[in-house]
């Protein structure tokens, strides 16, 4: 009788996790989507004040390296600015999660937004993060899966 009991609580359980699991990777997923860019970007500089409670602002300078999708007027080789948000050590002690913070010269995915507290000629290259906490991902590792290569024609005069 109570391996029986055991079995079927195990069993709910078990359900219970993939429930919630399948949940929240779509939600993640979703706001990945919806953002406004997705670009390779190169990380040049990082600016974090002294921090102030839970939350510090990070700006971000940017090398756009290759746009995968976006709305704005953004090509490779323009340099942006990102706006995003750090947590203090506190506040990831009681596990709450979000961005990482990235250092100068590294090289991977953003997923953006225009960033709505700037307005004026450079709007366009003014961004903030569009997944709360997961608008960074690291380019995997190997080779690359598309190689460029550009075919010279010769004429004979």
């Amino acid at each position: 009788m109570f391996q029986v009991h055991s079995i079927r609580i195990a069993t709910v359980a078990a359900l219970g996790v993939l429930l919630v699991l399948s949940g929240t990777a779509p939600a993640g997923q979703a706001l990945k989507e919806s953002a406004a860019a997705e670009l390779e970007v190169r990380v040049l500089e990082a600016q974090m004040p002294t921090p102030q409670g839970e939350h510090s602002d990070v700006l971000y300078r940017m090398e756009v390296i290759s746009v995968l999708r976006s709305a704005s007027p953004v090509t490779p080789g323009d340099s942006i600015t990102v706006r995003s948000y750090a947590l203090s050590q506190e506040a990831r002690d009681r596990g709450v999660v979000g961005p990482k913070i990235l250092a100068p010269g590294w090289l991977g995915i953003a997923y953006l937004n225009p960033d709505p507290e700037t307005g004026g000629p450079d709007s366009g290259r003014q961004f903030t993060i569009a997944a709360d906490g997961d608008s960074f991902e690291d380019i995997p590792p190997g080779p690359p899966s598309l190689r460029w290569t550009e075919d010279v024609e010769v004429r004979a005069e």
